[in-house]
């Protein structure tokens, strides 16, 4: 029951892993976290893990585009820098 968890930090870890296994069941809870939650530290390795893989990237790029005006400029800087992310980006 990771997946539900409340707490943030137990969350963002359990959702590494299950972006680390392609765990699909996992990533209706994922798009609602990155969609949600705003910190750089919650962010950061979620991101980085789901730019591990063409597959992976596409999604992230796609959570971003949408997600990314809700962000702090920090993390804003922080995720463009990890998913390669332009002004001219489109995904």
């Amino acid at each position: 029951h990771f997946t539900g968890s409340g707490n943030s930090e137990v969350l963002t870890a359990w959702l590494q892993k299950a972006i680390g296994a392609d765990y699909e069941p996992a990533y209706p809870a994922l798009e609602a976290f990155l969609n949600g939650v705003g910190r750089r530290k919650f962010l950061k390795p979620l991101y980085t893990e789901l730019a591990k893989t063409p597959a992976g990237l596409e999604r992230a790029k796609a959570i971003y585009g949408a997600a990314r005006s809700g962000y702090h400029s920090v993390a804003v800087n922080t995720i463009d820098s990890i998913l390669g992310w332009t002004a001219t980006a489109t995904s």
